[in-house]
């Protein structure tokens, strides 16, 4: 349901993103230090790091939001920044500002979004896989903020994408709404969609990952499938704890 059919040559386990090379700089802070990774479809890569790491500047530039201060960005082959047209059919972003007017209706904004995107997306149909229909005549503004995350959710989904970009899908959401979300995120990546997904939620991110991409101070210090990540560490360990001793890793190779 929720797959683009616009490009057949996309099929699961293809490189859906590759990134070489990238840094972002913000005058004289640098938020990405020169990082490398690829995101392939039918999996859910999931970024987590401390504040600050560079994991929203590093989605942003995917998701073409962002300029790069260098290196190369593809998605699906295409340039993020200069192919955005051909891109929006294809890629759908939902940054932690969900950007939606405040007296737009639920039901309203969800039929939009689908008519921008011409691919027969329901609109009632979104909004019950993300359990908003009883909230349909409801503004913006009058939703909690679970129920905002879970629209914005919906109308990042409208597109039917083949790469979906989630900065903090869960942020905010009660226990009920976080298991209708990872239930999607599952489905999308079943359905041939890479998911390229940040948070703070290490719980959540074990539950959802195949691949996990670890940020730190702007690096990259882990970039592996959750399988070998507990491989490594003997297989008893949860995410955080493998992600604390990396951290840990990753500062004292710092200091020598």
């Amino acid at each position: 349901m929720m797959m683009n059919s616009n490009d057949p040559s996309i099929s699961s386990r293809d490189v859906a993103v590759s990134v070489s090379g990238l840094v972002v700089d913000y005058g004289k802070l640098r938020a990405v230090d020169n990082i490398s990774f690829e995101a392939r479809a039918g999996q859910v890569t999931v970024v987590i790091g401390p504040n600050g790491a560079g994991k929203t500047s590093a989605i942003e530039v995917c998701a073409g939001v962002r300029r790069a201060t260098s290196g190369t960005v593809r998605v699906l082959g295409l340039d993020p920044q200069f192919d955005r047209r051909r891109l929006n059919t294809q890629m759908s972003v939902m940054l932690q500002d969900g950007g939606v007017y405040p007296g737009a209706k639920v039901m309203e904004v969800t039929r939009h979004y689908c008519n921008l995107y011409g691919n027969k997306t329901d609109a009632a149909e979104l909004l019950t896989s993300v359990d908003l229909m009883a909230k349909q005549k409801s503004s913006w503004r009058r939703l909690s903020g679970g129920e905002k995350q879970r629209l914005s959710l919906a109308l990042a989904l409208a597109a039917k994408p083949n790469v979906a970009f989630l900065d903090e899908p869960t942020s905010g959401v009660d226990i009920f709404g976080r298991d209708l979300i990872r239930a999607l995120v599952r489905r999308l990546a079943t359905e041939g969609c890479a998911v390229i997904l940040a948070t703070h939620e290490l719980d959540e991110a074990q539950r959802v990952a195949d691949h996990v991409l670890m940020f730190n101070r702007g690096s990259l210090i882990a970039d592996a499938p959750l399988s070998e990540l507990r491989a490594r560490s003997g297989g008893d360990q949860n995410l955080e704890e493998i992600f604390r001793a990396a951290i840990e890793t990753s500062a004292k190779e710092t200091r020598r």
